[in-house]
């Protein structure tokens, strides 16, 4: 049994149980596969925590924690190693794609529409949750 995160093209976030990988792809390959919100044929895995081992000595007891915490270190990475284009996203990561443009690691914001062009163009793309911005205590 394999689970997968997965998200489709009106971003609602699930989960899908399969046999294996080849059962998913089969699933997906036939439209099959829809979200159990929307309905949509359009969807996608995603990065999830449950793939992705962190250190064998730490004590992680809950996945929703576990899962903060490596999306905090994704942002991060992300943040640290990757040029803000901001709103030309879309733009830069087509010149790239196209030849006009170097290749370089860019991160910016797009619309779900505009990264759905990008994905069915063939241009390797990732959405990511916006990192949270730091909060004054309230109390």
């Amino acid at each position: 049994m394999i689970i997968y995160d997965l998200i489709c093209a009106q971003g609602h976030g699930f989960e899908g149980w399969f046999d294996d990988a080849e059962e998913y792809e089969k699933q997906h390959r036939t439209g099959a596969l829809t979200c159990p919100v929307c309905g949509a044929a359009e969807v996608h895995k995603v990065p999830s925590a449950s793939h992705i081992s962190l250190k064998r000595d730490a004590v992680v007891p809950d996945r929703q924690v576990r899962s903060r915490e490596l999306l905090k270190r994704v942002q991060e990475h992300v943040e640290r190693n990757y040029e803000d284009v901001g709103a030309k996203f879309a733009e830069e990561a087509r010149k790239m794609h196209y030849g006009e443009r170097e290749q370089r690691n860019i991160r910016g914001a797009a619309t779900w529409s505009e990264f759905t062009e990008l994905r069915e163009e063939g241009i390797e793309v990732l959405p990511l949750p916006a990192k949270p911005v730091a909060k004054d205590k309230l109390n």
